[in-house]
């Protein structure tokens, strides 16, 4: 037969046919009147070749089974069969890890699915951290405030998505009043104008502005800071630190360096309270 006929028979294709024989899966046959010409065997050993592949089982243990399955014989004794085994159970692996990303997959979709239906948009960050942010620029029009909270937002997006954000953070953008998003603008709009002139101030001057980026997360978390401290990861939070600090702005780094400090010294505080 034909190598078209023979891609007919088995459901497959005259290029995937040709791809066979180069990786030497499958036996290139003799020709007859200028033409491969495929026998029994061929189409035999391409049946078991599609039958083992759509099983889920890779190429490269297909030519290992086969090799020891000569014919449609059962595999040998010894080690003959052990490596089979062996292949065909490091496949069943293969695939339950791809059931588990596509698990993880359809959770993401379907809260992706949530937060569109709640009339959020679509983020790696939480959608409560989201909304902040977007209130945020919101409220502060264009300028300079605008340009620091969307690179804020940037970063968040970037550190959810990299997994280096504690989950514990987004329990600090739930429940604000409309005085702490007034306090949260003010803060926003008070680090631009200083950012700016970051080089005219001094030590103390930048402290202040840390602490004051503390003391806006205490007075809203409350009675439920100290648990929140306890529960945050630490190393976790520094490897947030750490990509903060190296997306900073150049110019803004002393401020990013002290409020990053100043975070890390609280939780740490928190932790051994």
């Amino acid at each position: 037969m034909r190598i078209k006929e023979l891609a007919a028979l088995t459901g497959s294709t005259v290029r995937t046919i040709r791809y066979y024989h180069q990786i030497g899966l499958l036996p290139v046959p003799g020709r007859r009147d200028g033409a491969r010409d495929y026998d029994m065997s061929h189409l035999a050993r391409l049946v078991r070749v599609r039958w083992l592949a759509q099983a889920g089982i890779p190429l490269a243990t297909i030519a290992t089974v086969l090799d020891d399955q000569p014919g449609i014989d059962p595999p040998g004794q010894g080690a003959s069969r052990e490596s089979v085994l062996a292949d065909l159970r490091a496949s069943v692996v293969a695939v339950d890890e791809q059931l588990a990303e596509l698990r993880g997959q359809r959770e993401r979709i379907t809260g992706l699915i949530a937060a569109v239906e709640a009339g959020g948009g679509l983020s790696p960050m939480p959608p409560v951290v989201a909304r902040f942010y977007d209130e945020m620029e919101a409220r502060a029009g264009d300028g300079k405030a605008r340009r620091l909270i969307r690179r804020e937002r940037d970063f968040m997006e970037v550190a959810f998505y990299r997994g280096e954000m504690p989950p514990e953070s987004a329990l600090l953008y739930q429940g604000l009043t409309e005085a702490a998003m007034a306090r949260s603008l003010d803060q926003f709009r008070a680090i631009a104008d200083r950012a700016e002139q970051v080089h005219l101030l001094d030590d103390r001057e930048i402290a202040q502005i840390a602490d004051g980026v503390v003391e806006r997360i205490t007075r809203h978390l409350g009675p439920d800071l100290p648990r929140l401290m306890k529960a945050v990861d630490l190393d976790l939070a520094r490897r947030a630190a750490d990509l903060y600090l190296g997306l900073a702005d150049p110019r803004h780094r002393r401020i990013d360096r002290a409020i990053a400090d100043a975070l890390l010294t609280a939780i740490e505080k928190g932790q051994v309270q």
